[in-house]
């Protein structure tokens, strides 16, 4: 499935627009319409839930529709441009999930090639338990680190009164843009710990599904010359 991924992020004046950027993802990666109204997400959150928790009650299922809505907010004001939500089923027949968000931030990138090696050597100081390095992909050298969170949940998510503290594993990639002063970070993130290592081949295929460039059954003769593949305009 391939999406387009632009516009501006949430509270950014029109004039400033992102840099163009698509994505093809894998069986499973359901997109979120970042631009539907409030109520009818809410409402199909809660229908998930019901299809996913049917024995959570009523107040617990709000309480986490609310929670996930109010993070969802916070991403667009960091300049989220796609959430997935990625319900799969792993080889024993459990249904696993976990979120796979893109942001464009604005960046200045710094010497020209140089950002995915100083940024790795930065998050491997940073998240020293980490597992940092750089990947080649069809759209760039980038880097990538996976690390293991502790999360608080607080009770009233639940509609509980004890807080807890749940485990997560995320994965971030932070990939400069060719020709813009911009960095596409792609993040995932998971509760199914035990099932990492099926969820890896889903992630190759979604970060190498990050392109700069149009599917080949768009045109790019409507880009500035800049942004063109020349490859792709030589050889269709």
């Amino acid at each position: 499935m391939a999406v387009e991924a632009t516009g501006a992020p949430a509270g950014a004046p029109a004039e400033e627009p992102l840099p163009p950027l698509w994505l093809t993802l894998p069986e499973g990666f359901t997109a979120l319409d970042l631009d539907e109204d409030l109520g009818d997400r809410m409402a199909r959150a809660a229908e998930d839930l019901d299809a996913l928790y049917p024995d959570t009650l009523p107040e617990q299922k709000l309480s986490a529709v609310i929670a996930a809505e109010t993070a969802l907010q916070a991403q667009l004001r960091d300049g989220v441009v796609h959430v997935s939500s990625c319900l799969v089923r792993a080889s024993d027949g459990e249904p696993v999930h976990g979120m796979f968000t893109v942001f464009v931030r604005p960046q200045e990138l710094g010497v020209p090639g140089g950002y995915p090696a100083r940024t790795a050597e930065e998050l491997a100081e940073a998240w020293p338990d980490a597992d940092v390095g750089v990947v080649e992909l069809p759209a760039g050298r980038a880097a990538l680190a996976a690390r293991d969170l502790a999360v608080p949940v607080p009770g009233a998510v639940w509609g509980v009164p004890e807080s807890t503290v749940g485990r997560v594993r995320q994965l971030e990639l932070l990939l400069p843009h060719p020709w813009s002063p911009h960095v596409v970070a792609a993040v995932f993130t998971t509760e199914d710990l035990d099932h990492w290592d099926e969820w890896l081949p889903l992630l190759a295929t979604a970060l190498r599904g990050i392109s700069f460039h149009p599917p080949r059954d768009a045109s790019s003769d409507t880009l500035p010359p800049e942004q063109w593949d020349k490859v792709r305009k030589a050889f269709g």
